[in-house]
């Protein structure tokens, strides 16, 4: 039975799920020393012995140099490790790659994305070294790297540690990166500066070990006072957004903080219900505490499926979840009802060129092409950053579109800093639709994955920006499954992977497109247009909408969003028709 399904019974009697055992019988953090001799492991056993095999014809048809004893040895080794210390490993951000015979993702925690360039030319060093020469940068502000043996993740997590990063609870049963605004102190817009507040959480999880190292499922929380919401908080388990109100004792201006807390994206989406209450900074810590005490002692653990936050939200309502959350943190917050959620919430991560709240510096956004970087770029972009930023100031930002961001470079640098940027493939004045098509990793390496994504993205982004043109950002997510790693729900036009019967052959891979998502006081998810198009072709359904949005729009300030609300399904799918759709059974 898969560690994934499944139920199991505790002593007292709960039934619980397969992973809920495995954690009851020992705890994620508990494999940190494990990997380590893993990767030293003397395996006297033949690989033939230890793999099925189907699983050895898989591993020499699929793992690069399968023959050479390294690998053959890396693969041994990893046979003898565990399923259920497979699942344990995620404690810190690390999951096997298909084909799950030899290789590791990592994911790297970069909180509220900001890096400084040391630590950006370690991970393209390591990158380099290790992963096959690139890095995927991922929707939570995180760096992924493919391709690790056993024996090069032990090597490497000491490496992050000494630049100051970690892996430690990037993935599992945990709280995982804490997200914010790329810009976060820097943006002179902002509502208000939460930077060192998500410092300040970010390093309460970590620190607090057993105290949040067994959640029912993933714990994600985004904490931002940017005024355009770019950190999506609706769409995270704890969403904490910038607010200015008038007090309303004195009437005078406040800034601080709303809440929403359960939402989430999967194959069940859900935004997240506002709490209604005014908080102060020095309060989110305990909130932020609060919130995941609610959901480590309250949480379902008997079906996985059911196990995230959203649910239990769902079920309460947010006026009994507020109740609790009182309770558990020993204070009264400030009841307003006028703070449900964020009132605007436009696709945007900041790219561009444009002025820092401190006098004289700017920041510089470039697009990364579908979220991955190579490792000679990203040591690239490292250079430029000390090359052109204040003296001792150089800072690198991640964004949850996928993009990069460089902080603290003198504004009358900027124009010379772009044309470097541009010599290595990191153009700022990129075509728009690079600024907003993200992609997930897709078949190439993910279990869950129905359809190849990074390729096909590619493929759509060439096409769109050599036969569509654009005059305003249209966000497109292109998901290899229902999981919604890219977000495909909540995106103007989402595409999530599926398989068709296309001109005979069964099991080619297509998409279903949504039309239409978006977050803010409107919230909604995209809506279905069309259930199946094949992925060879899908590029053509965009191009057609778009340019139906161009000729039909009401007027140059109507956005792709309010064009898909006002007009009908019928409509909609008219315009995604391709003659290619009259061969899918």
């Amino acid at each position: 039975m898969s560690t994934e399904t499944g139920t199991a019974v505790a002593a007292d009697g709960r039934k619980l799920n397969k992973v809920e055992a495995i954690k009851l019988a020992k705890d994620g953090l508990e494999v940190w020393n494990d990997i380590f001799e893993w990767a030293v492991m003397d395996v006297t056993e033949p690989l033939e012995s230890l793999l099925s095999p189907a699983q050895l014809e898989t591993f020499h048809r699929t793992v690069p140099n399968s023959t050479a004893a390294d690998v053959v040895k890396s693969a041994a080794r990893r046979a003898k490790i565990s399923e259920e210390d497979f699942v344990r490993l995620r404690w810190f951000g690390i999951y096997q790659q298909l084909p799950n015979l030899c290789h590791f993702m990592l994911r790297i925690r970069i909180p509220n994305g900001f890096l400084t360039a040391p630590q950006a030319a370690e991970v393209a060093n390591i990158a380099e070294k290790y992963g096959r020469g690139f890095a995927d940068i991922t929707t939570r502000q995180c760096f992924q790297l493919h391709n690790l043996t056993i024996e090069a993740l032990a090597e490497i997590l000491p490496q992050l540690e000494r630049v100051g990063l970690v892996s430690k609870f990037a993935c599992g049963d945990t709280p995982r990166n804490v997200v914010g605004c790329p810009l976060a102190g820097y943006l002179e817009a902002e509502t208000i500066d939460a930077s060192q507040v998500v410092r300040n959480i970010n390093q309460m999880f970590l620190d607090g070990n057993r105290e949040f190292s067994n959640f029912p499922r993933k714990f994600k929380s985004a904490i931002a006072g940017c005024h355009l919401h770019c950190h999506q908080p609706q769409i995270n388990d704890i969403g904490v957004f910038g607010v200015v109100r008038k007090n309303p004792v004195t009437g005078a201006e406040q800034r601080g903080y709303g809440i929403t807390v359960g939402g989430g994206l999967s194959s069940q989406p859900y935004i997240g219900q506002g709490l209604r209450v005014f908080v102060h900074e020095e309060q989110l810590p305990a909130v932020a505490r609060g919130i995941a005490h609610i959901f480590r002692d309250y949480g379902y653990r008997e079906k996985r499926t059911r196990a995230r936050l959203k649910y239990l939200v769902a079920d309460w309502g947010w006026q009994k979840f507020r109740d609790y959350l009182e309770a558990a943190i020993g204070f009264k917050l400030e009841h307003d009802e006028n703070i449900a959620c964020p009132e605007y919430a436009p696709h945007t991560d900041h790219l561009g060129i444009g002025p820092q709240k401190q006098p004289g510096l700017s920041y510089v956004g470039v697009p990364v092409e579908r979220g991955r970087i190579t490792a000679e770029q990203l040591g690239n972009a490292a250079a430029i950053a000390e090359r052109y930023a204040a003296p001792g100031e150089a800072r690198m930002a991640l964004s949850n579109k996928q993009n990069l961001i460089f902080i603290n470079i003198p504004s009358d640098k900027t124009a010379l800093m772009a044309r470097d940027l541009d010599k290595v493939g990191l153009a700022p004045h990129a075509p728009l639709w690079r600024t907003s098509l993200l992609s997930c990793t897709g078949t190439q390496y993910c279990n869950l994955a129905i359809v190849e994504t990074k390729q096909r993205a590619g493929n759509i982004l060439k096409y769109l920006e050599e036969n569509v043109e654009i005059d305003t950002p249209i966000m497109v997510s292109v998901t290899g499954c229902p999981n919604s790693c890219s977000q495909y729900q909540i995106a103007d036009i989402g595409l999530m992977g599926v398989v068709c019967n296309f001109r005979g052959q069964r099991g080619t891979e297509a998409f279903q497109i949504l039309l239409g998502g978006g977050l803010g006081a409107d919230a909604a998810f995209g809506k279905i247009a069309m259930k199946k198009v094949p992925a060879e072709h899908v590029h053509k359904s965009i191009g057609q909408i778009v340019e139906a949005y161009k000729a039909n729009r009401a007027d140059e300030d109507e956005t792709f969003r309010q064009f898909v609300q006002r007009n009908t399904p019928e409509q909609l799918s008219q315009w995604l028709y391709i003659p290619e759709m009259a061969q899918v059974a």
